[in-house]
């Protein structure tokens, strides 16, 4: 598995994970209200992780290929 190919599945596991954190948690009104906004903060570094890793993808393409 190549590094960008690591880099993409955790950026899914990291959205994946973060979703269940805030959707699991969803009507419980304890302290664990806190699980929930770090399931947001987790779902977005994932959503980051993938769009820089893309972006990363890309321009490794284009330096391969001489553009």
């Amino acid at each position: 598995m190549g590094n960008h190919t690591a880099s993409l599945a955790v950026g899914a596991v990291m959205i994946v994970g973060g979703l269940v954190l805030f959707f699991a948690f969803r009507d419980v009104e304890t302290p664990i209200v806190g699980l929930r906004q770090a399931g947001v903060v987790i779902a977005a570094l994932g959503a980051i992780e993938v769009a820089v890793t893309g972006w990363s993808r890309l321009g490794s393409r284009r330096r391969q290929h001489g553009r």
